[in-house]
């Protein structure tokens, strides 16, 4: 061999050197990783509803808008509805909604439309039977429901011009106690 060859021969296995670590960075080598890259979420997921399944594909819980507003409804193993916690429309706050083994609506809790806090008891088939809240100025109320859902009796701050059928104009105290009878009228009231 000559030094013409050995020349082309060395030009040509450096050519083929450098030829095949071009190749085979390009596709055996990933991406590099950088020092000075940040670590976080990487994605958004937006959708209207999220669902959470068990392993049989049941559903759990549901996250979606219900009712004009977002809300997180609570299923049992049966797919009964047990719970839900929902902002139900832009005037009205919070609402936290218990289900009895049927699905009727038994507590509520929530902020009312002016963001007065109450507290709602209902009956087997729905009915008011006691409300606990706070009027617009603050003042506690506790009222107890026959089964037509009418005011029987009520404890604290009472304003009769909101009693329903009593047509009497006053306020009473915080510490007061009204009885009503089946007409709407009332009956007992101290002080």
């Amino acid at each position: 061999m000559n030094k013409k060859q050995f020349g082309l021969l060395l030009v040509l296995s450096l050519l083929a050197g450098l030829v095949g670590g071009i190749l085979t960075s390009q596709f055996f080598l990933g991406t590099p990783v950088l020092a000075d890259k940040k670590v976080g979420p990487q994605n958004v997921v937006v959708a209207e509803e999220f669902r959470l399944v068990d392993k049989e594909g049941k559903i759990l819980s549901t996250w979606g808008m219900y009712a004009g507003g977002p809300g997180i409804v609570l299923f049992n193993k049966n797919g009964q509805f047990r719970a839900v916690f929902s902002l139900t429309s832009p005037d009205e706050g919070p609402v936290l909604t218990f289900a009895d083994n049927k699905g009727n609506h038994r507590a509520i809790v929530g902020l009312g439309a002016e963001r007065q806090p109450y507290v709602t008891l209902r009956d087997q088939t729905g009915k008011e039977r006691i409300s606990l809240s706070l009027d617009d100025d603050g003042d506690p109320y506790l009222a107890l429901y026959d089964q037509a859902e009418n005011e029987r009796a009520i404890l604290g701050t009472v304003d009769s011009t909101k009693l329903k059928r009593t047509g009497s104009i006053e306020k009473r105290s915080v510490s007061s106690l009204i009885l009503l009878g089946k007409d709407g009228q009332i009956t007992w009231k101290t002080p």
